[in-house]
C-alpha cells in the first residue's frame, strides 16, 4: 500500500502568484529536470543563482551506478547543497545555455524581491559554512558542499525545492517525490 501511494498522485501544485498582489515582484525558476528540481533565483542586479539539494555522492561525486539506488532512496545519506552563479539576462533562454542538464519544463513563478533576496542569503551563508567540504562537478558545472539534513527519497530534492519556493511565499501543495510538478 505505501508502495501503491508512493507511485501514484505524488504530485506537487504550484499555484503561481499573482503579481499584482506582490509589493516588488522578481522572478525565480523552478527547473523540473524529471526526476529532480532545482531553483534559480533572480537578483536586483539582473544576475542569477541556481541552487540544488541532493544525494552528495550520486550529485557531487556522480557515483550514480546500480548499487547506489537503494541506499540513495531508502537510507539517510549526505546531502549536497549546489550552487552557481549565472550570467546574463534573467530568462528561460538565459538559463538553458548556461545548466548543461536536461530542462523539462521551467516554470516562471513571481515572488516578493526582499524574500528571494532573503532566500539567497540563507542559501549562500549555508553554502560558505560547510565551504571546507566544496567539490566542483564538471557536468553539472556546479560547486557542491555538505548539506547538513540528511537526504532520503522521503526528504529530496523536490521536497526542499517545494520549501524554498513555499519560503518565498509561493504556496505548495502535494507531494512532489518524484518531481511531477503542476503550475496553476
Amino acid at each position: 500500500m505505501i508502495l501503491a501511494a508512493l507511485l501514484t498522485g505524488c504530485v506537487g501544485t504550484v499555484t503561481r502568484p499573482d503579481v499584482e498582489d506582490i509589493e516588488q515582484p522578481r522572478l525565480v525558476y523552478l527547473l523540473d529536470h524529471g526526476r529532480h528540481s532545482t531553483l534559480v533565483l533572480t537578483r536586483a542586479d539582473d544576475s542569477m543563482v541556481r541552487y540544488l539539494y541532493g544525494e552528495w555522492r550520486w550529485y557531487a561525486l556522480q557515483e550514480t551506478g546500480f548499487f547506489r539506488v537503494l541506499p540513495t532512496l531508502f537510507f539517510p545519506t549526505q546531502a549536497a547543497l549546489g550552487r552557481k552563479e549565472l550570467t546574463g539576462a534573467p530568462d528561460e533562454s538565459g538559463i538553458r545555455r548556461q545548466v548543461p542538464v536536461v530542462i523539462r519544463d521551467i516554470h516562471e513563478l513571481p515572488a516578493e524581491a526582499d524574500r528571494i533576496d532573503q532566500l539567497d542569503q540563507r542559501l549562500k551563508q549555508r553554502f560558505e559554512d560547510a565551504s571546507d567540504t566544496r567539490h566542483h562537478n564538471p557536468n553539472y558545472d556546479l560547486e557542491f558542499v555538505h548539506d547538513p539534513v540528511d537526504y532520503t527519497v522521503f526528504y529530496n530534492s523536490n521536497h526542499v525545492v517545494a520549501d524554498w519556493l513555499r519560503e518565498l511565499g509561493v504556496k505548495v501543495r502535494g507531494n512532489p517525490i518524484w518531481g511531477w510538478w503542476r503550475v496553476e
